[in-house]
């Protein structure tokens, strides 16, 4: 309850002192003057016009921290996914990497040598005959039947010569037709020319060839 100063007017100082210590009522500035307030009553006027705002104020700032408190959490949140995933991310990147990287030795198919590019259009014989027991004839696999001129160009590539055999059939029943152009080296040992001239003749890139070759001579 509140009540104005002025109604205590004409009251004699001995009995106002009583009343205002009988009643508990207290003198308060507020925004519309100066009041008596019974405190037994009436809430903290002060508190009322005052501490309203005051409450506002830090509800509002508890909002504020509350709204920055989590932005701060889905910062750190996202930050902690994406480190997660950036190791996962970078092992796919360094698997597609080596996929799609050839073999820094091999070249491409298109580039690869083949026979027809080293030897010429016909490396080889085109129907190498022989003959069996009754006098008839069958064929044999071109690739073991160079040609005299493919033989010529490997010779010269494994420092070798040149010498004519019958290789499939030397003896027996069956004959051969035409004779197998092998390859002599300087151990003595001999290696088929057309069999060496079919290495170029599967796509494979150069360095393989040298190695299947150098392997034919070793083996020889």
């Amino acid at each position: 309850m509140i009540q104005k100063v002025s109604d205590n007017a004409g009251v004699a100082p001995v009995t106002d002192l009583t009343q205002k210590t009988a009643t508990t009522k207290t003198h308060r500035q507020t925004p519309f003057g100066d009041v008596m307030v019974d405190e037994l009553s009436t809430p903290n006027v002060a508190g009322i016009f005052l501490g309203g705002r005051s409450h506002a104020r830090r509800a509002q700032a508890t909002v504020a921290a509350t709204t920055a408190q989590t932005a701060v959490a889905a910062t750190t949140a996202q930050t902690a996914v994406a480190a997660r995933r950036a190791p996962a991310a970078a092992v796919a990147s360094t698997v597609n990497a080596a996929v799609a990287a050839p073999d820094s030795q091999a070249a491409d198919s298109s580039s690869a040598p083949t026979a027809q590019s080293v030897f010429g259009s016909q490396p080889w014989l085109t129907a190498p005959t022989g003959n069996n027991p009754d006098g008839t004839q069958f064929g044999y696999n071109p690739i073991y039947f160079a040609t005299p001129q493919t033989a010529q160009q490997i010779a010269a590539m494994v420092g070798g010569q040149v010498v004519e055999q019958n290789a499939i059939a030397a003896n027996g029943a069956m004959r051969q037709q035409v004779p197998n152009e092998m390859i002599q080296l300087s151990n003595g040992s001999v290696v088929n020319a057309g069999l060496i001239a079919d290495f170029y003749d599967h796509g494979y890139p150069q360095y393989y060839i040298d190695m299947l070759i150098q392997n034919e001579i070793r083996g020889a």
